[in-house]
């Protein structure tokens, strides 16, 4: 009989504290290869905090990250956890993408310019390939054409679309959305989306927090529901969007429908 496949991503009771203040508080959650996984919540609930320590910009207090199987941050030998370097931590956490909120474009390059420079100077490709594949990209993300406009000549949801474009270019194993239209105007919104369903229809494993329920729905095929660092519901789209058990999710959903 075969074994089943490693998650994509495995959380083992992940906690975090900024001195006194318990932002996560035991988390547990596993995410399968090619599985979109929506985290939704009251803001100050803990989503971004949990996106930021699986892409190890953020130190868990306590708790394991693996992602395919590799512990995160750390090597365990006989129970005891010693942290990786600084080096060794930065390569770990290339096989992460990260998109934030605020698109974070280097303002003095050319959208192409931004989409090349981590296959560029991070993964040492040649010049000719890193702008063959940056122009792929830009396709993919329907902005073929505008390689050479500068970020201040791009809409909002154009700047986003070329933020996706550059965490795809290092061919990540795990895409993570920290609310990546809340900075968008509502018109703006649709085309980022489009791209993200894009991604989960190819079977991009991704973890997204955001605020649109009605993509939550659409496009997860996991919900989870956080509310003071944990995780207090979790199923399909349906079991909590629709027939969410338990109080707080109502109450947050019974605000947001």
């Amino acid at each position: 009989m075969t074994a089943p496949a490693r998650p994509a991503v495995e959380l083992e009771g992940i906690h975090k504290f900024y001195g006194h203040f318990h932002a996560l508080r035991g988390i547990d959650l596993k995410i399968g290869r090619g599985e979109v996984c929506v985290a939704i919540g009251p803001s100050g609930s803990g989503k971004s905090t949990l996106l930021r320590c699986i892409n190890q910009l953020e130190v868990v207090s306590a708790g394991r990250v693996r992602l395919n199987g590799e512990l995160q941050g750390y090597r365990e030998v006989d129970g005891q956890l010693h942290q990786l370097s600084p080096r060794q931590i930065a390569a770990q956490r290339r096989r992460t993408g990260m998109v934030f909120q605020r698109f974070n474009l280097f303002p003095h390059m050319t959208a192409l310019q931004n989409v090349m420079e981590g296959p560029l100077h991070v993964k040492k490709r040649p010049k000719g390939e890193a702008r063959e594949l940056g122009s792929s990209l830009l396709d993919r993300v329907g902005l073929g054409g505008l390689g050479g406009r500068y970020p201040n000549q791009l809409s909002g949801g154009q700047q986003q679309r070329v933020a996706i474009a550059r965490a795809l270019a290092m061919d990540p194993e795990v895409m993570l959305f920290d609310e990546p239209t809340s900075a968008l105007d509502p018109e703006l919104v649709g085309e980022v989306l489009d791209v993200i369903k894009d991604l989960a229809k190819a079977g991009m494993t991704m973890m997204l927090v955001t605020h649109e329920i009605g993509f939550a729905r659409e496009v997860g095929d996991r919900v989870i529901f956080m509310d003071h660092g944990a995780v207090v519901e979790s199923g399909t789209p349906h079991d909590v969007l629709t027939s969410a058990t338990e109080v707080r999710t109502q109450a947050f959903l019974s605000k947001v429908l």
